[in-house]
């Protein structure tokens, strides 16, 4: 990317990150679906999950819809929200919390509800998902980069885990801005997103959020 940070879903973030080796080894196998426990039976019956979202373009909002569907599945009732103050992650048993990528960020949205519901966020155990370009490729550099965009989230939460997972670039969603960015980074168009690696971490939550 030539240090040229991305456009929302579409381009993702190369900033440099400090995190072991150890921690993007496991980010693989848990996005994998490999090495993880899966629930069996109705184990997370009756027990309730937000799924909750930034998306300026509509790339994350369709890779959250997917891990509550997948959850749906595996029995737990699901509720799937945009970012927004009228978002109260304490109801809920768990959260998972989702963005793009943007200059090496979150979406404002997606930070200032971590901000402001940091209490209740602390309460209930938490994962996340980052969604950008640049996970094309789940390279050790790039794996880094995403872990440390975190480090605003990390400042307020901490995390049960971790996913970074590829997005779509479309240049007729962009606005100006986004598309003089996309193309200055001479970014290729595409849907890079895997619903299947999504699909595989969404049946990893249940464990790792505590629910069965």
């Amino acid at each position: 990317m030539n240090n040229i940070h991305g456009a929302y879903e579409c381009i993702g973030t190369d900033k440099t990150g400090t995190d072991s080796l150890s921690v993007l080894e496991k980010v693989r196998r848990d996005m994998s679906g490999r090495d993880v426990a899966k629930p069996s039976g109705a184990g997370g019956v009756g027990k309730s999950v937000l799924v909750c979202y930034a998306s300026r373009y509509g790339s994350t909002k369709e890779i959250a819809e997917c891990i509550a569907e997948e959850m749906r599945c595996l029995g737990i009732k699901v509720e799937c929200l945009p970012a927004g103050r009228d978002v109260h992650p304490g109801d809920y048993d768990a959260v998972v919390l989702g963005s793009p990528l943007y200059m090496g960020k979150w979406l404002v949205e997606a930070r200032d509800l971590v901000s402001r519901e940091r209490v209740s966020l602390g309460g209930v155990p938490v994962a996340v998902f980052s969604v950008g370009y640049s996970f094309r490729d789940l390279s050790d550099e790039h794996l880094q980069s995403g872990e440390a965009a975190l480090s605003d989230i990390r400042l307020f939460i901490a995390l049960r885990d971790a996913a970074f997972f590829p997005g779509r670039v479309d240049p007729a969603r962009l606005s100006p801005p986004d598309k003089a960015i996309y193309t200055i980074a001479g970014v290729v168009p595409g849907d890079f997103r895997d619903m299947e690696m999504v699909r595989a971490w969404a049946r990893t939550l249940p464990a790792t959020l505590g629910l069965i």
